[in-house]
């Protein structure tokens, strides 16, 4: 089968390729080390006896960060060496802002064909490679396979679409699903799903979704929310909602939110976290029209005293923001969009949340903390906007589904712990 991918992909990648040039047009920055996308990172040091060198994966800014805190764990250990690549421009920027001073090699990951694989594969050597989420590569877990490396996929997830297709491939599926694959499971649910497409139940483990430990471990105090608000420009008296990595349409559905709650002489304002800060220019579109006084977080005002709607326009500062908000709508969940972002940052701080209809990529979370009452959900956009208002006008509502959050956090223990020690049991 890996034969059949190799003379595939070269064809996939020409047909799509316009596609992609669009979107690195628009975000810009992949043409930095783009010889590393073909294979070419540099001779790294020889390999130590007294060291394991180990090559993760991660694509984008989300699994960056929920492997920080392992990430972490392996640079401390003197006996640990690791590689870090990545796929997006953004994700790229911030490994080389926090991670490369501290690794042996950081760069973006090679095309997953044959030549630029296994020619990246020959430079960095690893001794165990890992890839986060639910990445599936089939060319660079072959050249695992030849090479006897063992090879994991950590915090791995199945989507309802990625089950259903991986589910219909039959004999395909042994390219997606290697023999030499492993699993680290983000949940009990994610686990069984694994062993279903076809993972041996010995190769497949439960050890939690590592987003748990990203996430602040401490309730923000009140003294930190008061000044948090007054650096955004809001009163310490206000209610703030946030709208947590907003997706196209739901930054005018927080605004008309926004208009109904005011005219219930409610001080309310609202703190808008895109994404994508790269849509500011569309966003600032709708705030122009608004009749709210706004502030931009890449260029500010310093005249901060009327700010109703802040609008950050940033990228890796949304855990910092958040501590300034009241109540929080979790983005990507309003139709025409179902995935969903993650909803266990804003939780751990200890703050309400309301979703949309659907929150595909995190549905067995966002069922636990449905089940808790610690997030409210909405079958449709009006539903939605209905319980906001209900809850900027209850702060006991809000106050219940905060000690809701926070207790569901405590009982999750440490997924990164589990994670660490399996890996370092194949590493020994």
């Amino acid at each position: 089968m890996i034969f059949l991918y190799r003379f595939l992909y070269p064809i996939f990648f020409i047909i799509l390729l316009p596609y992609y040039l669009r979107r690195i047009f628009k975000r810009g920055g992949y043409g930095k080390k783009i010889r590393y996308r073909l294979g070419l990172w540099p001779n790294l040091l020889p390999k130590s006896s007294n060291k394991k060198r180990i090559w993760i994966q991660a694509v984008s800014v989300g699994e960056l960060s929920s492997i920080n805190t392992l990430l972490q764990s392996f640079i401390i250990d003197p006996k640990i060496e690791v590689v870090l690549s990545g796929t997006t421009s953004t994700g790229q920027i911030i490994a080389e802002q926090k991670h490369a001073k501290h690794v042996l090699a950081s760069g973006p990951f090679p095309l997953d064909w044959f030549p630029f694989s296994s020619l990246a594969w020959s430079r960095i050597q690893p001794d165990l490679a890992i890839c986060v989420d639910s990445e599936l590569w089939p060319e660079h877990m072959h050249q695992a396979k030849k090479r006897a490396i063992p090879f994991f996929i950590i915090n791995a997830r199945l989507s309802n679409r990625s089950f259903s297709r991986l589910s219909s491939l039959g004999i395909c599926r042994n390219l997606l699903i290697p023999k030499n694959l492993r699993i680290l499971a983000s949940s009990e649910k994610q686990k069984k799903r694994w062993i279903k497409i076809g993972l041996d139940e010995k190769k497949t483990r439960n050890t939690g979704n590592l987003k748990v430990d990203i996430a602040p471990h401490n309730p923000t105090s009140k003294e930190i929310k008061v000044r948090k608000k007054k650096e955004l420009g809001f009163p310490a008296s206000s209610i703030v909602l946030v709208g947590i990595s907003t997706w196209p349409g739901e930054e005018e559905f927080l605004l008309q939110c926004l208009i109904e709650i005011r005219e219930k002489k409610l001080d309310a304002r609202l703190l808008l976290i895109p994404r994508h800060a790269e849509r500011r220019d569309e966003i600032l579109g709708n705030l122009n029209t608004s009749p709210f006084f706004f502030q931009q977080r890449t260029c500010p005002d310093e005249n901060q005293s009327e700010t109703i709607v802040y609008l950050a326009d940033t990228t890796g500062e949304l855990n910092q923001l958040i501590q300034s908000a009241d109540l929080a709508f979790l983005g990507k969940t309003l139709p025409p969009r179902h995935e969903g972002q993650n909803p266990i940052e804003p939780i751990s701080i200890g703050l309400p949340l309301v979703v949309g209809p659907k929150c595909t990529n995190f549905s067995e979370t966002c069922d636990e903390l449905l089940m808790r009452g610690a997030v409210q959900q909405g079958e449709t956009s009006d539903k939605v906007k209905k319980i906001i208002l209900q809850l900027f006008q209850s702060k006991g509502q809000r106050e219940k589904m905060r000690k809701a959050g926070l207790e569901w956090r405590k009982e999750q223990g440490s997924p990164t712990r589990k994670t660490y020690e399996e890996l370092l049991n194949y590493l020994d």
